[in-house]
């Protein structure tokens, strides 16, 4: 698939996106009649390109068909306006696989589907927060710090989290509702050490709700509707507790619900008879 499309995505880059890029000055002008249209003044003003440089490059824009002119007011193209966000959106995936690249190299990605890999750009406000010599339980700290507030959780993982199971039951204890994707061996491990009266009441009044994924989970998310924070295998196999992707920013949190719908769709929900069931199996 990608292959097939290699000759035409080669073309659109040499020939739009690196006109965007070629002058510093030119996309600072762009970027402005992105955010709305102005006169040169106005385009000056906002972009801090000098006046010759906004003179010569609108000329050269208005050639192009890229820039419109009305009266004393420069837009942009719809043509452009398209061209300009996938160069952003271009950029902004660059930026995180830079930003994150100890991430993407040497951990297990097979994880995230496809399409949330190509809006990989989502994430450019999210964090790395990784664990120091000084500090070697800060994931796990700021974790803590981050998803309490929380009004809903939902997440995914392959791994037993038991110094986070107090987390969970004080949000079950005050009502907040816990939808969670996990694995059998999971969710006897949470049962084992988890207040088992708390959870079947919790899953009676709806609050709680486990989903059983059946297959081979690669990856361990939490989404909230304030918080988003994903962790990856190594490519050891091995879990790597030391670095977690983090964000409260709104298309980071967006990019986890998607990634939780995308495992909800896979798994099948239990009910109190079928949690049971697995228990019975420990």
């Amino acid at each position: 698939m990608y292959l097939e499309k290699s000759s035409d995505i080669y073309e659109y880059l040499h020939e739009d996106v690196q006109f965007f890029l070629k002058s510093a000055a030119r996309f600072k002008i762009l970027l402005s009649l992105l955010e709305s249209p102005g006169s040169l003044e106005e385009i000056r003003n906002s972009s801090g390109v000098s006046m010759p440089a906004v003179y010569s490059n609108i000329r050269l824009l208005l050639e192009e068909g890229l820039v419109k002119r009305s009266g004393s007011l420069y837009s942009l193209s719809h043509e452009a306006t398209l061209q300009i966000l996938s160069a952003l959106k271009l950029l902004d995936s660059v930026n995180v696989i830079s930003r994150f690249e100890e991430i993407w190299l040497d951990h297990d990605i097979s994880g995230i589907p496809d399409d949330l890999i190509e809006d990989i750009d989502w994430l450019k406000d999210a964090e790395l927060v990784r664990s120091t010599p000084t500090d070697i339980y800060r994931p796990q700290r700021t974790y803590r710090k981050l998803i309490m507030g929380s009004n809903e959780v939902y997440g995914a993982s392959p791994i037993s989290q038991m110094d986070l199971i107090d987390i969970y039951e004080g949000f079950l204890a005050g009502g907040v509702p816990v939808e969670l994707v996990l694995t059998d061996e999971i969710i006897k491990n949470t049962v084992l050490n988890a207040n088992i009266q708390l959870l079947k009441t919790a899953i009676k009044r709806r609050s709680l709700k486990i989903r059983r994924f059946r297959g081979d989970l690669k990856v361990a998310f939490t989404v909230t509707d304030r918080f988003f924070s994903m962790g990856l295998f190594g490519s050891d196999g091995l879990y790597d507790q030391n670095r977690d992707i983090m964000s409260t920013d709104r298309r980071a949190i967006d990019w986890g619900f998607r990634l939780y719908e995308y495992y909800r769709e896979r798994s099948e929900k239990l009910g109190v008879g079928n949690f049971t069931r697995i228990m019975l199996n420990i």
